[in-house]
């Protein structure tokens, strides 16, 4: 698929900006499963810690310390830290609901959300299936990914294993991406809804409802069956790594990504 930027003026649409609007059901779904981040802390009981390093030559490492990720005013906070720890010149926070071993499969999929502002940083909405089959055998679908770098812009992909493909797995992952580029402010400076539509003939992905990319079932041509089981939710928020520049001087820390809620729906 051509990646475009898509130049999208969002005033005039929904009224999704400062308090955290009430649960809109869209029309033909209902509300499975909800996190608004109104109690005083994480629910451990549904949110599970990544601990430790992580992937993709990210400079991080994640805690599960408050200092990295509290709830507070019905939000929840991950931050990021310039600092040594066990190694690593940053800290930040990595959630899952993989936990409780809570998934899904088809839905909308939605999150309001407001950027870091700086270089460096990576944040993420994304999916994983909760049958672990080796990455990318079943699947990984990105609702949101946000470069530092480009603050104005968003971007969705999902990822799987190329049919016929007899390599390792970075030799056979192949993947479909799009983004959407705003006009107006930066992505960090405001809450933004971020979704995607999953069904029975493929993947839609929204910025505020409006749709930048629809990859359909018929163009993915993949081996192990990817996107046939439930998937879990994660919320992340990465420093450096090798989808965009690393932190530099201009970098400030700390910084947040912070969530409003996170919602899901799944049709009638």
């Amino acid at each position: 698929m051509t990646k475009l930027n898509i130049i999208l003026s969002i005033s005039g649409l929904l009224l999704l900006i400062g308090c955290s609007p009430k649960i809109q059901i869209p029309e033909g779904y209902e509300l499975v499963w909800h996190d608004e981040f109104s109690g005083n802390s994480i629910d451990t009981e549904t949110w599970r810690f990544w601990e430790g390093p992580a992937y993709n030559e990210e400079l991080q490492y994640y805690t599960s310390r408050s200092k990295n990720a509290y709830v507070e005013n019905g939000k929840l906070h991950l931050v990021a830290h310039r600092e040594i720890f066990n190694g690593y010149e940053y800290t930040s926070a990595r959630i899952s609901t993989d936990s409780t071993r809570i998934g899904w499969k088809y839905g909308r999929f939605e999150a309001r959300i407001k950027m870091p502002e700086g270089n460096g940083f990576w944040p993420a909405f994304w999916l994983m299936p909760i049958r672990d089959d080796g990455w990318p055998r079943g699947g990984e679908i990105d609702i949101m990914e946000y470069r530092g770098n480009e603050p104005y812009k968003t971007t969705g992909a999902i990822h799987f294993w190329v049919n016929g493909c007899e390599g390792n797995p970075v030799e056979c992952r192949t993947y479909f991406t799009d983004s959407v580029t705003i006009s107006d402010n930066k992505l960090s400076e405001e809450f933004h809804v971020y979704s995607l539509e999953w069904n029975d003939e493929g993947f839609t992905w929204y910025l505020d409802d409006y749709e930048f990319m629809n990859i359909p079932y018929s163009v993915i041509d993949a081996q192990f069956e990817p996107f046939s089981t439930p998937f879990y939710i994660i919320l992340n928020l990465a420093v450096g790594g090798n989808f965009l520049p690393n932190p530099d001087e201009t970098t400030p820390f700390p910084q947040q990504l912070i969530v409003d809620y996170v919602r899901v729906f799944q049709e009638k």
